[in-house]
Formats: C-alpha cells, sequence, structure tokens
C-alpha cells in the first residue's frame, strides 16, 4: 500500500443517538441537521480540497424522514455523489448497534437501509462502505454478504467514553475475525471478506488515558472537533488534529512502507454555531483543517472509506499487514511531550510501548495476543432491558490501565510464551523489539 490518505465522514441525522430505527436516547436534533447546513458544510470541503470525496452517512430516520427538508439533504446528496464521487451510505445503530438490539436485528435494520438508499439514489445503488462505529462479527459478516467490502467497524482506543467500550483492535485496515470485530482473522477458514477501518484518528499518547481523566483530558482527542476545538478554541484545535494527522502522515509515513491513513467523523449538528452541543464549529473551521492538511501533505488524498478498503484488498488477500507507529506527545492536553509511543501492530498480536524521554524507561502497555481464542458479548436488547456496553478485547495487558495485570512491564518481564510469539513476528516481519 502506498499513499497519504484521509477519510472524512458527514453523519447526516435526525436525532442525537438513535441505537435503533425510532429508538433515540439523545436530542432531537432537526434544526441543527438542516438543508443550509448539509450545503455550507459540503460546500467548505470543495472549497479547501476540490477534488476531495467524501463519505456522507445517514441514520436510519434520516433515511425514512419525509419532512422536506430530509427530503432535499438525501437528494442534494445523491447529486454530490454524482458531482464529487461521494460515497452516501448508511449509519448503523449511532455507532453502538450491538450495545442495544440482537444481531439478528441489526441485520434486518442494515436490510431495510439499503432498500432506503436505492429510493433516492437509484435501483440497484451500493454503498462502498457502511458506517458503523463498533459493529458485531456476525453483523459484519451479513454486510459482506451484500457485496459491500469495507466497513468503518471499529473505534482505536474506545474505553469508558460515550455508549460503548470497544479496544484491542489495530488502528489501520484488517480482515476482521468471525470470533471478534477487533481481532484480526487468524486463517481463511476464520476470515469475514470486509475489510475493517478505524473511524477516529487520535493521538497515541493521550489515548492511552480511560474516558476522561481526573485532569480532563478527553482520550478521544485527535481529527475530531469535540475533543479539540471545542475545549481548546479553533485555532489549537485544529493545530491539534494536524498534529494527530500528522501521526499517521508523517511520524509512521515510512514505517508503514510510504502508507498513511488518517481519518475523522464530523457530524453535522456540529456546524450549526447555537445549536444544541453548542460546539461553536463552523464551515470555516472544516476548510481551514482541509487547507492546512493539503499544504502540509500536497499529496494527501481525502477520499472515502470504501477507497482505502480496496486498496487494502488490492495489496491483502490475507492478514499480512505489518504495521508500525512512533509518536512522541504534543504536551497538550494527556499527550505529554515527554512521552513516547511505540506500536506494532500485525495478524499475530498488537503490541503498545511507552518510553519515558526523560528518564529513557521504557515499559509494554498494552500486549493483545490475536492467536488467543476471542468472544463477543451475547446479544442485547434494549426491549428487554438487556444492555453491554464493554465490547472490548482486553488482551494479557491493555493500554488503558484499568485491570490489575495491565501494570506496564519491562520488555524482559514478558512472559517465555509473548516473547516467542514476538520473536515469530520479528523473524516474519523484520522488526526489532527483544
Amino acid at each position: 500500500m502506498k499513499g497519504r490518505y484521509f477519510c472524512l465522514t458527514m453523519v447526516v441525522r435526525v436525532n442525537q443517538i438513535e441505537v435503533a430505527p425510532g429508538v433515540n436516547l439523545g436530542e432531537d436534533e432537526r434544526r441543527e441537521n438542516t438543508y443550509e447546513n448539509f450545503v455550507r458544510y459540503r460546500q467548505a470541503v470543495a472549497r479547501a480540497i476540490p477534488e476531495a470525496k467524501i463519505t456522507i452517512a445517514f441514520s436510519h430516520e434520516a433515511l425514512k424522514d419525509q419532512s422536506e427538508n430530509f427530503v432535499a439533504i438525501r437528494n442534494k446528496a445523491k447529486e454530490y455523489h454524482e458531482r464529487y464521487g461521494d460515497d452516501v451510505t448508511y449509519l448503523l445503530g449511532a455507532y453502538f448497534c450491538g450495545v442495544y438490539s440482537p444481531r439478528k436485528e441489526i441485520c434486518t435494520h442494515v436490510d431495510e437501509a439499503l432498500e432506503l438508499l436505492q429510493v433516492f439514489m437509484g435501483k440497484g445503488y451500493l454503498p462502498l462502505a457502511i458506517v458503523g462505529g463498533f459493529v458485531p462479527a456476525k453483523v459484519m459478516e451479513h454486510v459482506a454478504s451484500k457485496g459491500i467490502r469495507t466497513i468503518q467497524g471499529v473505534i482505536f482506543s474506545q474505553y469508558s467514553i460515550d455508549n460503548q467500550d470497544g479496544d484491542g483492535s489495530p488502528c489501520y485496515p484488517y480482515y476482521p475475525s468471525k470470533e471478534h470485530f477487533c481481532k484480526p482473522a487468524q486463517s481463511e477458514q476464520d476470515k469475514i471478506d470486509i475489510v475493517t477501518l478505524d473511524g477516529w484518528t487520535v493521538d497515541f499518547v493521550n489515548a492511552t488515558y480511560p474516558g476522561v481523566s481526573s485532569e480532563g483530558y478527553n482520550s478521544r482527542m485527535g481529527c475530531g472537533p469535540i475533543e479539540t476545538i471545542r475545549p481548546f478554541g479553533k485555532e489549537q484545535g485544529l493545530q491539534i488534529m494536524l498534529a494527530s494527522a500528522a501521526q499517521m502522515l508523517e511520524e509512521s509515513y515510512q514505517l508503514n512502507g510510504g502508507f498513511g491513513y488518517a481519518t475523522a467523523i464530523w457530524e453535522l449538528c456540529l456546524v450549526h454555531k447555537n445549536g444544541y452541543h453548542h460546539m461553536g464549529v463552523c464551515e470555516e473551521a472544516i476548510e481551514e483543517f482541509l487547507v492546512k492538511l493539503k499544504g502540509r501533505f500536497s499529496n494527501v488524498q481525502v477520499v472515502p472509506f470504501g477507497t482505502v478498503g480496496e486498496i487494502f484488498r488490492e495489496t491483502h488477500k490475507t492478514n499480512s499487514f505489518d504495521y508500525r507507529f512512533c509518536h512522541r506527545g504534543i504536551g497538550v492536553g494527556g499527550s505529554d511531550e515527554n512521552v513516547q509511543i511505540e506500536w506494532f501492530m500485525n495478524r499475530l498480536f498488537r503490541l503498545g510501548l511507552r518510553t519515558d524521554l526523560q528518564t529513557g524507561e521504557r515499559r509494554v502497555i498494552d500486549f493483545t495476543n490475536y492467536t488467543k481464542r476471542a468472544q463477543e458479548p451475547p446479544d442485547c436488547d434494549y426491549k428487554k432491558g438487556v444492555v453491554c456496553r464493554n465490547w472490548s478485547l482486553l488482551g494479557d495487558v491493555n493500554q488503558k490501565g484499568v485491570r490489575p495485570q495491565d501494570k506496564p512491564l519491562k520488555v524482559e518481564e514478558l512472559t517465555a510464551e509473548q516473547k516467542a510469539l514476538i520473536r515469530k513476528a520479528e523473524n516474519e516481519y523484520g522488526f526489532k523489539v527483544l
């Protein structure tokens, strides 16, 4: 895989957290999700990078609502698809479908949404990818059976924030296992034939916090505006966003053979200055960020998720990937400038190392062994009061440090079994840790 790619997604919804068709846990957002704001948002992207192609993801209610406003938005989305090449698709379960609905019902929701998309996009229309936040493996299998080969199905490092926990996955593309959506498939029999992508690029140092720390550090700080522009203001917020993208497009670009992928999902409701969310984000912020991104990385391509998925598929028929990252904190929020995080991610494991740059002390903060059996939670059903928010794949040691076993280790303190797996990967991929 070669090139620098940024995936920008616009989410259009009626309500804030539509966990299932007709079921909303959040606020009514009709005043924010307007045709006027939709046009302003997309025009800002076009001004910044005329050739940009984005993902436009509609919630279930936004696909169904027959008000003049949402009919106009959907028709305009089709126009943008034809004019720019945008991928018009479905936002599954407000990012948290598995927490609230049984897998079989979620698959039915996907089928209904694909039919609703064809109503305004045209008969036979199929999106390149579906946006889902965290998507159970069985649902990924169902999406793949429809001929869709990419899914935004994980949110790297999320734990103890929003409505679902889902830490444990790689942050770059992979084929998921039938056992657990966070786990890369270990064999052809175990493989789901769909490329899974992270939806939020975050600062690696800051992301080691679970949720929001006692100091107020939001672990999701990265390329999204909620954790950057809202707490830090537009000027510094955009600097944080650009630095987070640079983790992938600059700092770790050569480590990954000249490939870089960064991503952010900006809900349409956030551009309304005086809306419910009180974000103070307007289309100028989107435009300015993209101008800065293109100015720093002249060859960056803004593309839909499905494009990155196809690039991965062309290069990898199996999970033969070898991802490496190295990031020094930026000195803002929980991103301590005296800390360096290294990640090694492959089909066998993900290994996170934290180095104190003042003392030189290097510790293992994450070792997630993907060769071990994994299991997702059983079906949830909000109608029966059965809800489970923790869908993480927590390994032997996890970066969030929420369990006694997550105490950082010296590399030499790893078990013989862990060292043997690392040596196997060292021999296969050519890096050196031990």
